[in-house]
């Protein structure tokens, strides 16, 4: 059966329009800079911090797709296991989003840097199937040299053109030495996943997938430091841009952790694998634990209680989708559907709209979580059809979105409490940014709890993963 066509909410208009628009907030480019928010009001909308989070958007997305392409690539050359299949998907999928960056180099410095770019980008994603392979092969000589293009040879290079690009604003071993970090990260949860260490490869996905927004953070701030006029004056790095990629950051973790639950527990219960299951859905409700104390340091107790009731329900429902899926259990899919696309969102729309006084439309908080469960619904079906290209497509699609959710969530939050989002004098934005910069991470947990509460518990939970 097409699980696709049960009860699919219909939308007439893009969500993300409707959405940003509904919370006041009017998406602002580089080259117009238009925005409905008073100039001297705190707002998560300026050009700095819609680049900090297109680079962070584009990043995430990178490491997901690299992460999976490696992986991939050592279960098609590997017999006797997975076989890899939607390999080719992936890295198409990869690739895109290459491009994608590309063409961000070229809107910032021109077509000579974005060649460089380019030439220099296409070995790393050519190199991430290349090490599954070389893994799976047990070519050691090929594994050490594919190691050394990936962990000296790539970050060197980019390093030192995204250094020299931003003008000095990025230094080029702190540019290095983050690359090398992210390459180490990939390496690691390829690592683990083939030896059956899952706790560890997700706490180490969980980890990479967070470095990719520091590094987002770094050269959004190097850029806007170069190029203040480009960027009318703004700052990458403010108490309301931190809150918007803070949202971002968990709600996009949180969208990967949802699906992979979904897939792993269709295929643990259609004896087709799900190794990783038990691993990605604590994944999930560790993320939710981190979105409960966000709700906690911005609304109090009680409101986090009521948030926790409702998301719960969310992650349980993703496990129960799969499963129900696999043994063609119809009433209960529906069962569950109807609870994401119209429980789920409905409660937790009002929620937030209530929290926020309005300021985030109830009806229109509904319709994007409906849209976000609809997409993930439709990324297991494609899965269970082996429709990899719209597994991979649906996916892009759906994580872009979650960083549509945290603009006009954070905007509505700062909208309903500027002063709490007021720009602290003298705040510091250089080195790594905001995430990486330890002076600026002293300041922000002084001045804004959330991240603080939030890092408390990410830390936690590696440590618990690890012991």
């Amino acid at each position: 059966m097409n699980w696709k066509q049960a009860k699919k909410t219909v939308v007439a208009v893009p969500l993300s329009a409707v959405l940003l628009a509904s919370a006041g907030i009017g998406t602002v480019s580089a080259s117009t800079g238009n925005t409905q928010v008073p100039e001297m009001a705190p707002t998560v909308e300026t050009p700095a911090a819609q680049l900090r989070s297109d680079l962070s958007n584009l990043l995430s997305t990178h490491f997901i797709y690299q992460s999976e392409v490696a992986l991939l690539s050592y279960h098609e050359a590997k017999e006797g296991g997975p076989t890899g299949e939607g390999l080719a998907e992936a890295q198409e999928e990869l690739e895109i989003n290459g491009e994608q960056l590309t063409e961000a180099v070229k809107s910032v410095y021109g077509q000579e840097a974005a060649d460089a770019f380019d030439k220099i980008f296409d070995t790393q994603y050519e190199d991430s199937a290349g090490y599954g392979a070389a893994v799976a092969s047990g070519d050691q000589e090929k594994i050490d040299q594919v190691k050394k293009d990936l962990l000296t040879t790539f970050p060197t290079d980019l390093g030192t053109l995204l250094s020299q690009a931003t003008g000095g604003n990025l230094p080029k071993d702190t540019a290095i030495s983050v690359l090398q970090e992210h390459e180490k990260d990939v390496m690691q949860f390829l690592t683990n996943s083939i030896e059956g260490n899952f706790e560890e490869a997700y706490a180490e996905f969980n980890e990479g997938y967070e470095r990719m927004f520091t590094v987002g953070t770094a050269l959004s701030s190097a850029i806007v430091t170069q190029m203040p006029d480009k960027f009318e004056d703004s700052k990458a790095v403010t108490p309301a841009s931190d809150l918007r990629a803070t949202f971002s950051q968990l709600l996009g973790a949180h969208f990967y952790y949802q699906t992979a639950t979904s897939v792993e527990a269709y295929k643990a219960a259609a004896g087709e694998g799900g190794e990783a299951f038990e691993a990605v859905s604590e994944m999930q409700e560790a993320n939710a634990e981190q979105m409960t104390a966000a709700v906690k340091s911005l609304y109090g107790q009680e409101a986090a209680d009521a948030f926790n009731e409702i998301f719960s329900t969310q992650y349980e429902d993703s496990e129960a989708l799969g499963k129900a899926v696999a043994e063609g259990n119809t009433e209960k899919v529906n069962e569950i559907m109807d609870n994401l696309l119209n429980t789920f969102a409905v409660d937790l729309g009002t929620l937030l709209s209530g929290a926020t006084e309005g300021k985030l439309p109830k009806e229109t908080a509904i319709a994007v979580l409906q849209q976000h469960e609809q997409t993930t619904i439709d990324i297991l079906n494609s899965y269970v059809e082996g429709d990899y290209q719209a597994v991979y497509e649906t996916f892009t699609e759906g994580h872009a979105l979650m960083f549509t959710i945290g603009q006009a969530l954070s905007g509505a939050i700062v909208q309903q409490n500027p002063e709490k989002f007021a720009e602290a004098p003298g705040m510091p934005e250089t080195g790594m940014g905001g995430m990486a910069d330890s002076g600026t991470m002293n300041w922000m947990l002084v001045t804004f709890p959330l991240l603080a509460l939030a890092g408390a518990l990410i830390f936690t939970r590696r440590k618990s993963l690890q012991e």
